[in-house]
Order: C-alpha cells, then sequence, then structure tokens
C-alpha cells in the first residue's frame, strides 16, 4: 500500500504544508487501496502461475513481459518497451551433490548464478572467514572450499557468495561451496549471483543449506575427512537482449516533469519470483492503474506530473536494466522528481527510506506525517531510499526512495 500512498502524493504537488484537498485525494486513494473493490492479486497470481520463473535469457521472462505490456496497454495506460543490450544468458543444468566420507549421503545445494559447470570429487576444507580461508592457503589447495559463515546482515554475509569463488580459486581450491545467505532454513539452499575476477581461475560455485554447512563444521573440527562428489552441468551461452518497460499516466500541468516507482521484473530460476519481485512491481503497476481508475472515475485530478512505473529487467545478474534505463533518460534526470524501488518483499508497510537533499527531507516528512493516515508507515530512514535499481538515479542526484515493512528481515 506504501506505493498507493507516498508516491502519488508527490505526483500531485511538491510543496508543504498542504492543502486541505491534498488530504481529501490521499483519503480517497487509501481507502481504494484497502477496498476489496479495488484491492487484487489476480493478475499478480496470474503472472506468477502462467510464466513462472522469470529469470534472464528465458522465454519465460519474455512472455512474461509480453503479457505485462500488453495487459497495461489494454487497461489505457501509455506503455513503452525499452531495449536492454548484453544480457547474460546462463542456464544451471542438472547438479548434484553427494557425500562421499565419512559416510554415503545425498546433500541439498543450488548453483551460483553465472557458475561454470564441472565435475570434481575432493576433500573439503571448511572455513569461518576470508581470513580464515587465508591463513589456511596451502591446506586448501585441491579442495572443495565451504564457507560456513553465520548471517549477520544480508550487506555484510553476501561477500562469501558473491566472491567466494575467486578467494577460493585464488588458493587453489578446485570449488566453493557457501552456506546460504540466510537468517533462517528448513534445509532449504539459497540461489543467487556470484563473480569470476579476470587472471583467476573459473572454480564452481554453489550454495548449500544451513544444516549441511554446520554439519562438515562440526565434522572438520573433530578431525573428520569429509569427501564430496559435486556436479554442477551449468552453461553460459552467448548474450541475448530484453526489455524495460514503463507504464505512464501522463501529467497535466508538467508533463515532462516525472514520478518513478518500480522493481525489477526478472527473478531467479527456482522459484517463481512471486516476493522477488514481483510483489515489488506490481506493487508499483497496481499503483498506476488504481490511480488511473480513481482518474477515470472523477475521484481525482489529473496528476500534475507524469506518473511513471518501471520494470527493471536484469536485477539479479547484471542490472543492465537499471544501466539502460540511466542512459536512455539521462538527459531528463533533472526533471526526475523522485525514483522509488520496492525489493525487499512485500509486508505490512512501516519504514520510508529515502535518500535527498536536506529540502526535500521536509517534504517527504510532511508526506508521512499529514498524509498517509492509517496507512501504517510512521518511520522515515534518512539516506536509506536506493536500492539497486532506483541507486544510479540517487547517484545522479534524483531523490530515492525505498520502502521496508515487517517482515524484512533479509532475504526471502
Amino acid at each position: 500500500m506504501l506505493w498507493l500512498v507516498a508516491l502519488s502524493f508527490v505526483c500531485f504537488s511538491w510543496a508543504a504544508p498542504f492543502p486541505a484537498n491534498y488530504k481529501e485525494a490521499a483519503d480517497k486513494i487509501i481507502a481504494a487501496s484497502t477496498s476489496e473493490s479495488y484491492l487484487t492479486f489476480d493478475n499478480y497470481e496470474y503472472m506468477c502461475d502462467t510464466f513462472g520463473p522469470r529469470f534472464v535469457g528465458s522465454d519465460n521472462l519474455e512472455n512474461a513481459l509480453s503479457w505485462v505490456s500488453d495487459f497495461l496497454t489494454s487497461e489505457g495506460l501509455k506503455v513503452t518497451k525499452e531495449p536492454v543490450p548484453n544480457i547474460t544468458h546462463w542456464v544451471r543444468g542438472d547438479e548434484s551433490l553427494d557425500m562421499i566420507s565419512p559416510r554415503k549421503a545425498k546433500m541439498a545445494l543450488l548453483g551460483l548464478g553465472t557458475s561454470v559447470g564441472g565435475d570434481v570429487t575432493a576433500e573439503v576444507i571448511v572455513v569461518s572467514s576470508f581470513d580464515d580461508l587465508h591463513k589456511n592457503a596451502e591446506k586448501a589447495k585441491g579442495k572443495i572450499v565451504v564457507y560456513n559463515v553465520p548471517f549477520v546482515t544480508y550487506s555484510e554475509t553476501v561477500q562469501y557468495r558473491s566472491s567466494g569463488a575467486i578467494e577460493a580459486a585464488k588458493v587453489g581450491a578446485v570449488a566453493s561451496l557457501v552456506r546460504s545467505i540466510t537468517p533462517f532454513s528448513l534445509y532449504t539452499p539459497h540461489t543467487g549471483i556470484q563473480h569470476y575476477k579476470d587472471g583467476v581461475a573459473k572454480i564452481p560455485a554453489a550454495a548449500i543449506t544451513v544444516e549441511d554447512a554446520e554439519m562438515m563444521d562440526r565434522m572438520y573440527k573433530r578431525g573428520q575427512r569429509i569427501v564430496l562428489h559435486l556436479v554442477m552441468k551449468a552453461q553460459s551461452f552467448p548474450d541475448t537482449k530484453s526489455w524495460n518497460i514503463l507504464a505512464e499516466i501522463p501529467g497535466k500541468v508538467s508533463p515532462q516533469e516525472v514520478v518513478v516507482m518500480g522493481g525489477h521484473s526478472d527473478s531467479w530460476d527456482v522459484g517463481q519470483g512471486a516476493i522477488d519481485d514481483g510483489g515489488g512491481f506490481f506493487s508499483a503497476v497496481h499503483a498506476v492503474l488504481l490511480i488511473n481508475k480513481l482518474i477515470k472515475e472523477g475521484k481525482l485530478p489529473q496528476p500534475r506530473r507524469t506518473i511513471r512505473a518501471v520494470l527493471w529487467v536484469d536485477e539479479e545478474v547484471n542490472q543492465r536494466g537499471a544501466a539502460a534505463y540511466l542512459e536512455a533518460h539521462q538527459a531528463e534526470l533533472k526533471d526526475h522528481i523522485i525514483a522509488m524501488e520496492s525489493d525487499i518483499g512485500n509486508f505490512d508497510p512501516t519504514t520510508l527510506g529515502f535518500s535527498g537533499v536536506p529540502e526535500a527531507l521536509k517534504i517527504i516528512q510532511a508526506i508521512v506525517t499529514d498524509l498517509m493516515g492509517e496507512s501504517g508507515v510512521n518511520k522515515i530512514e534518512e539516506g536509506k531510499g536506493a536500492d539497486t535499481d532506483n541507486g544510479p538515479l540517487c547517484l545522479q542526484g534524483v531523490p530515492c526512495g525505498s520502502l521496508s515493512g515487517t517482515g524484512d528481515t533479509g532475504p526471502q
């Protein structure tokens, strides 16, 4: 609901204090956004059920984008498909992990994005940090490195997933297995992007469950010899292309000025992408659809500025969509009033992160205090408005916002 409140009001004015009719408009949006006649998950569910995972390079993603574009056009929005080149095309293929010693057991794993394939049987070394790995560099040669690093925060712990293969390869390891970057596990490995570095050998990289990482850590500390057989049939293909989708309600007074809200359209390949980030970009889409419906019903005036929902592509791998949007709209950034992104799950909203100049922060504070009513948002985190896709805009001086809520304790 945060999109249907905070973002929408910026579209009607950029000055505080607000006239009484702004509060009236705010109340109408809040009432509509919580009404069963307006609040629907039908289209969101249809997309997730019909197209499944929306991984970059896949037909699923392209078919989903075509459907979203057609759907938004049929709803009367101005829709633009902007090309995004150089999209990575990686396919995980079959993969397995078996313990050979001290006992035989099948273990759950998920290859990390862009990992090379491989068929490796080797002894394990378990480490608790990069420092631990470097101190035991000689022991790691020819081994499979298992990073058993407990979750602290996502931003702090994710380095072991993104750079684990690089650091392991530097000391001569033959594969890298990282404890899934999550505070909670039901024997569920979590995938995500990982990176290689020029001049450093590319070795297979995968995520294992918290439970198996802890078990191997105990075995290793007891001095037991652990041998694993890792098979990954991942393949990389030539780059392809995709699209960012823009859906707009044109502004009446200053149409060249734009309020951006959005999320990313792609997802990983092993789930439906319902939370990361179907819920985020559908929040933006339905905010625009709701406002457009209220305008058609005569309950809201045409917005002063253009309201633009952006569905950025390729957030999960290389952020080509964010880069392409920045390049395509560089000359217009002075007229971007704010850019908001939702990419941390959609739960009950509590906090609005904001990055911008002090004068803009005062306006956002007034919006939260005076206009957001019973929305549940009662806190602003200064300097926390940038996320992955709106971040490049923020670095160019565009005010940025990002929402968080009751369920935001880590990756979904």
